[in-house]
Formats: C-alpha cells, sequence, structure tokens
C-alpha cells in the first residue's frame, strides 16, 4: 500500500569529524558523542525533534566494504563521495518496516538493494553506554550515480532518541527541506514519487517540488538554484549530474540563529526571510534556516 515517506535523516560525509564538529557547534547545533560503524566509518549526529543531520566520515579505510550487485556498501558510496569533496551524500527516509519497504520499491520498479540489519553501541547523554539496532533498504539510481538514499527502521528508538541531545542554542528543531540541482529537473519525477509514495508533486519547467511527511524534497534547476541560494559558492550549482545542494531546517527564532553565527563568526547572509549559511562552513551544501516550529510528520 503506498504510503508518504517523511525525512528520517541527511548523511553528509566530511573529511575530518573533529573539524566537523566544530563547525556545526559554531552554528549554534549540539552534536552527539563519536559512533563507529562496523564497515569504517563514524559519525557525531545533531539530532532534532524527529529527524536528524548525520557528519560522517572514513576513520579506518581497512574496513571498508566493496560495493556488490546485491549488498550495497554505505563505505564504499561515502568513499567514493569524498573523492570529489565533501558535502551531502545521501537522503534517508523514515520508516516503520524496512523490509516491506523494499518489496514495495521493487514492485515501483526501483534499483533496490538487499534490506541490511545492523547494531552498534551508542553514548547516552549520562556517559552510560547501549544498543542501537536499524534495519536498512538502499534504493540508487543510475541518473544520479554519486548520491544514494535509503530507508531507516529503528528498532530501539527509546534509546536512539534524546532530549538532552535535541536542544541546541540556535533554537533549530527540525529538517523541513533537502534541495537537489538537476540539470533537467522534471526528470526526475517518476523516480522520486515512486521513492517518496507521494502523489502531490508541484512541477515547474525549472523545478519539482516532491511533498512528504512533513517535509519537502526539491529538485531544481542549476539556474533556480543560484537565484535562491545567492550564498552558495561560484560554480556550485553548474555541474553535469544531480547532487543534494541545501538543506533547510525550521528555527523559532532567526533573531537567536544569527547570534549564534555571529557570536562564533560564522558567515551568513539574510535572504528575503531565511539565514543561509554557505557550503564551506556546513561542510559542503547550503544550511537554510527558516522561521516556524517542528511538526511532528502523520503517522
Amino acid at each position: 500500500m503506498q504510503h508518504s515517506r517523511g525525512i528520517d535523516h541527511l548523511v553528509i560525509a566530511v573529511k575530518d569529524l573533529s573539524a566537523a564538529r566544530q563547525r556545526y557547534s559554531d552554528m549554534g547545533f549540539s552534536t552527539t558523542p563519536l559512533g563507529n560503524h562496523p564497515w569504517g566509518t563514524a559519525n557525531h549526529l545533531v539530532q532534532l525533534a524527529h529527524n536528524f543531520i548525520e557528519l560522517v566520515g572514513v576513520v579506518d579505510r581497512h574496513a571498508l566494504v566493496p560495493m556488490s550487485r546485491e549488498h550495497f556498501s554505505f563505505s564504499a558510496q561515502l568513499d567514493g563521495f569524498l573523492r570529489q569533496g565533501e558535502g551531502m551524500a545521501m537522503l534517508v527516509l523514515s520508516t516503520d518496516d524496512a523490509r516491506a519497504d523494499a518489496d514495495e520499491w521493487r514492485e515501483r520498479g526501483l534499483q533496490v538493494f538487499a534490506p541490511y540489519h545492523w547494531t552498534r553501541e551508542a553514548t547516552l547523554p549520562d556517559g552510560s553506554t547501549s544498543t542501537v539496532a536499524f534495519t536498512l533498504t538502499f534504493v540508487t539510481d543510475p541518473s544520479m550515480p554519486d548520491i544514494a538514499f535509503f530507508c531507516c527502521q529503528q528498532h530501539n528508538p527509546e534509546v536512539f532518541w534524546k532530549p538532552q541531545y535535541q536542544r541546541h542554542a540556535n533554537g533549530a528543531s527540525a529538517i523541513t527541506a533537502v534541495t537537489l540541482v538537476a540539470p533537467q529537473p522534471t526528470r526526475q519525477r517518476a523516480f522520486f514519487s515512486r521513492l517518496l509514495g507521494s502523489s502531490h508533486i508541484e512541477e515547474s519547467p525549472d523545478a519539482l517540488i516532491i511533498h512528504c511527511a512533513g517535509a519537502v524534497v526539491r529538485v531544481v534547476s542549476p539556474q533556480r538554484f543560484a537565484a535562491d541560494y545567492p550564498t552558495a559558492r561560484a560554480g556550485a550549482a553548474a555541474g553535469q549530474g544531480t547532487a543534494f545542494r541545501a538543506a533547510t531546517v525550521v528555527a523559532e527564532d532567526l533573531d537567536r540563529v544569527a547570534r549564534c553565527l555571529r557570536d562564533n563568526a560564522v558567515d551568513h547572509t539574510r535572504v528575503g526571510t531565511a539565514i543561509q549559511v554557505a557550503e564551506p562552513h556546513a561542510c559542503g551544501l547550503v544550511l537554510e534556516f527558516i522561521p516556524g516550529q517542528a511538526e511532528k510528520p502523520a503517522a
């Protein structure tokens, strides 16, 4: 049965985890302690009300897992992405059943890999540790070889989500949008409709706006991106392939956001009713703050 999926988290590939963590701290975000993966990568998370940003890098090249036809390799995809630079490498969707999603996506004709179940130790706010467990189903598309998508089923969310990690000096509370740049945005309509299970899509010659649970995915032309994100570095919108270029988070008080940025000497620009931080500080994508409060996606 078709249903609408929301944004679970953004995978931001970084070359130096400590430096990336400091950059996000300077923007007023709290971050979790280091979490290690069994395949040679590690992360720090920016937990929000119901989704999060994952800062992830390669920490053990000897443990990287090669890609295969049947099994997607998170670490191989990340390593390949980082050879071109930092940025958002993957979009992760929320789900209650990753294995059912795999079946559904296959029926829709998407390129789906076998679901993967794994666990890791997580450090809790009081310094103790506990095990978190996930099942992931990955999807790729030949027209977007540099990026990937997957759904993430959390098996013990009460261990993962902690209010102490969700309190941020900038007041940010949720990811509400991601923006991709594509040479011809309308060509991506079928893929994203199948991926997100969304029938609510706005289309214009230079953009697709796909509505999902509690958020939107925007696919825009290079020209539209340059107009919407004047803080983007020169040439960022002129790439040949489809790529993630920006993410939007909601914060109740933009003056509070601006104070955090000024106090930590983070370059930022007011663009209409938003504040934008350019790629160099946000690890390869434009991070946009807009006013508002987080709304929990409907179950």
